[in-house]
């Protein structure tokens, strides 16, 4: 018998060893944090309420002092943790279960999404048995194919997960998630078909003039999410 995680995290044991005894004895954490795309950390005060291990990453929810809200980090991007003499009293309002109610994994957000994916007969087969969200509803097509509903409060994830079907899954709806997918053909597209004018402006792709009869989009798909 073996366990083979997929890409299994490199987290610092003194970062995780700080946030533990942090949680345990309710006392407030300073830290270094980046954000994602971010070029520099920055400084962070939190009162930790739990670590989670999600998709063989480690994350740290906890209440941040100087933007009065929870907050989700990535402990790969959380440097120079350290013990504070303050100590805090836990929220008794914070379930890890139900923060994460609405996200695909960890991403959270304000809306309330009905995700529809169609799933073609090999995909299904691959789909088929597993607990992929706690509002799925599975139902399979008379073709072979079939469908998997959930309700999302983001599609950030989401809209990874589905390209990494590749052409074994279809948006169904909804529709912003459908035409972030097709931005991102587009520019897979174009990227591959003239990959040494590939450039990237602030960190981020963009998109590569149309050339004669191409369509151009006007820019890389919306992100938000994480802290």
């Amino acid at each position: 018998m073996s366990f083979r995680p997929f890409a299994p995290e490199d987290t610092d044991l003194k970062t995780f060893e700080v946030l533990s005894q942090g949680l345990r004895d309710h006392r407030i954490v300073r830290s270094q944090y980046k954000k994602l795309g971010a070029r520099k950390p920055e400084r962070r005060h939190v009162q930790p309420h739990h670590l989670a291990c999600i998709e063989n990453v480690w994350y740290l929810f906890a209440f941040d002092i100087d933007r009065g809200a929870m907050r989700t980090f990535d402990l790969t991007r959380l440097y120079q943790p350290e013990l504070t003499g303050k100590r805090f009293t836990r929220r008794r309002d914070f379930k890890a279960d139900e923060y994460l109610r609405g996200s695909f994994s960890v991403f959270r957000g304000g809306d309330d999404f009905e995700v529809v994916i169609q799933f073609d007969a090999w995909a299904t087969d691959l789909i088929r048995g597993r607990k992929w969200h706690a509002s799925q509803e599975f139902t399979e097509l008379p073709n072979g194919c079939s469908r998997l509903r959930v309700r999302l409060n983001n599609i950030e994830e989401m809209e990874r997960w589905v390209l990494s079907w590749g052409v074994h899954a279809t948006v169904v709806r909804p529709k912003m998630l459908l035409d972030r997918i097709l931005q991102v053909v587009l520019l897979l597209k174009e990227r591959y078909s003239e990959p040494t004018k590939a450039r990237y402006v602030d960190g981020q792709p963009e998109l590569l003039p149309a050339r004669p009869g191409k369509t151009k989009t006007k820019g890389s798909p919306p992100r938000t999410g994480e802290n």
